[in-house]
C-alpha cells in the first residue's frame, strides 16, 4: 500500500511539472514539424478525411490551399491528435495536457521496465524519479510533434513484449504485443527492422522441446497482429494514392539529409534546394510520385558516392550520440541554457548507462530486446539522419541502466 502511495505521488509530481511547463509557454509547442501533424489531424477531426494542403509536401506549411488525400505522416500520432481535437476542439492546451498525462504515465512505465533490468529494489524507484524530472522528456512532451508519443509507445511495446515473454503461451499477450508494435511503427516507420529482427531472434532462440511449436504459433500471431494494421494502411494508400506505401515523408528527408548533407547540417537546405534541378523536376508531381523521385535520386547518390555516404553516416552517428547540441546553431531556448542542461543530464545518463549495461551483462539474454533497440535505432539514424532528438526513445533505457549502475 505504501508503494502505491509513492507511485501516485511520483505520477502527480511528473504531471504537475509537465503541466506547469506547458501552460507557462504553450506557444513553444508550435515548431517546424507541427504544421503537418496538426493540419492532417484537424481535417480528420472535422471532416473525417485523412487530407492535407498540397503545399505541405513542398514547403511544410499550411496556407489553406487545395486539400487532397495524403500519407505524408503515418497515422498513429495524427489520430491521437485528431481524437483530442474531436473532443476538445482545436486546442493546443488540450494536447499539451494530454501529453503531460502521457509523460507522467511514462515515468511509471519506466519504473516497471527497470524491474526487468535490475534486481535491486531501489533501481526502479530511481529510474522512475529520473524519468519524472528528465528535462528532455518534459521538453518534447511540450511540443506538438511525435517524439514524445513515439517514446511512450516504445516503452509500452517493451513492457508488452516482456509480459508476453513471462507467459509465452498466452495468445492474448502475443496479440496485444503485436498490436502495440503496429501502433509504434505507424508512428515511426523507420523502426520496422527492429520489430522484424526481434521476432526473428525469438523464433530462433526458442529452445527445442514440446513447447517450441506452441511458442512459434504465438510469435506468428504476434507477427500477424503487427503486420495487419500496416497492410491495411498501405492498401488504403494504394487505393487513394495509387501506391502501397506507409508514408511519403522519407523521400524529401533522404534528399535533405543524405544528398545535401552539408546544407542540412548548416541549416541552409531550404533556400538552397529551391533552385536545384531535382526540386524543379518534382514540381507538378503528385505526393507519391514526388516521394518516389526523391528516393530514387537518393539511392543513385549512394551508389555513386559510397565512401562519402559512409563518412556522412559516421557523422550522423556522432550527432546522434553527442553529449550537447551543436554550437554553430541557434536555439529558441538559448544556446547556453540548453547546452548546460544537456551537458549536465546527457553526460551522466550516457556514461552511467554504459556502466549499467556492463554491470548487468550477466542478464544479457533477457535484455536482448533492449540491446537490439539501441543497436537498430542507432544504426538506422546513422544511415539516414542523426540528431540528438532522435535518440529520445532510447533515453528510457539510458535512465534505467544508469539507475542499475548507481545502485548496489
Amino acid at each position: 500500500m505504501r508503494n502505491l502511495r509513492y507511485l501516485i505521488a511520483l505520477f502527480l509530481a511528473a504531471f504537475a511539472l509537465r503541466a506547469a511547463y506547458d501552460l507557462r509557454q504553450p506557444a513553444h509547442a508550435i515548431v517546424q514539424d507541427t504544421g503537418s501533424f496538426d493540419s492532417i489531424a484537424w481535417n480528420v477531426a472535422t471532416h473525417d478525411e485523412y487530407d492535407a494542403p498540397w503545399d505541405l509536401r513542398v514547403e511544410g506549411r499550411y496556407d489553406g490551399r487545395e486539400i487532397v488525400p495524403t500519407t505524408y505522416r503515418p497515422p498513429s500520432y495524427v489520430l491521437f491528435l485528431a481524437a483530442i481535437y474531436k473532443t476538445a476542439g482545436h486546442s493546443v492546451t488540450a494536447v499539451l495536457l494530454v501529453q503531460a498525462l502521457m509523460g507522467a504515465l511514462l515515468s511509471l512505465m519506466i519504473f516497471q521496465l527497470a524491474r526487468q533490468v535490475s534486481s535491486n529494489p531501489w533501481a526502479p524507484w530511481l529510474a522512475g524519479s529520473m524519468a519524472a524530472f528528465y528535462p528532455f522528456f518534459i521538453y518534447y512532451e511540450g511540443e506538438i510533434i511525435s517524439d514524445g508519443f513515439v517514446t511512450f509507445c516504445t516503452v509500452l511495446c517493451l513492457l508488452l513484449f516482456f509480459a508476453w515473454r513471462e507467459k509465452p503461451l498466452s495468445w492474448l499477450r502475443a496479440a496485444a504485443c503485436g498490436l502495440g508494435f503496429a501502433v509504434l511503427i505507424l508512428a515511426k516507420t523507420l523502426l520496422i527492422p527492429y520489430v522484424l529482427v526481434l521476432i526473428a531472434w525469438y523464433v530462433f532462440e526458442t529452445p527445442a522441446g514440446a513447447e517450441r511449436v506452441q511458442r512459434w504459433a504465438r510469435l506468428a500471431l504476434m507477427g500477424i497482429m503487427f503486420a495487419a494494421p500496416l497492410v491495411l494502411w498501405g492498401l488504403r494508400n494504394k487505393h487513394v494514392m495509387g501506391k502501397f506505401v506507409l508514408d511519403t515523408h522519407g523521400g524529401k528527408t533522404s534528399v535533405e539529409c543524405i544528398m545535401f548533407y552539408t546544407q542540412c547540417k548548416q541549416g541552409t537546405f531550404g533556400p538552397f534546394f529551391k533552385d536545384q534541378p531535382l526540386q524543379k523536376a518534382a514540381m507538378g508531381l503528385g505526393e507519391v510520385q514526388m516521394d518516389t523521385l526523391y528516393l530514387n535520386a537518393t539511392r543513385q547518390f549512394i551508389r555513386e558516392h559510397p565512401a562519402r555516404y559512409l563518412r556522412q553516416s559516421l557523422g550522423n552517428l556522432k550527432d546522434f550520440w553527442r553529449l550537447y547540441p551543436r554550437q554553430d546553431l541557434d536555439y529558441k531556448e538559448g544556446r547556453l541554457k540548453i547546452t548546460l542542461i544537456s551537458v549536465t543530464t546527457e553526460s551522466f545518463l550516457l556514461i552511467a548507462g554504459l556502466i549499467g549495461v556492463i554491470k548487468t551483462r550477466a542478464r544479457w539474454r533477457s535484455l536482448v530486446p533492449l540491446y537490439l533497440l539501441i543497436v537498430v535505432l542507432s544504426g538506422l539514424h546513422a544511415l539516414t539522419t542523426g540528431q540528438m532528438r532522435y535518440r529520445l526513445p532510447l533515453m528510457p533505457l539510458a535512465i534505467i541502466f544508469s539507475a542499475a549502475a548507481v545502485t548496489p
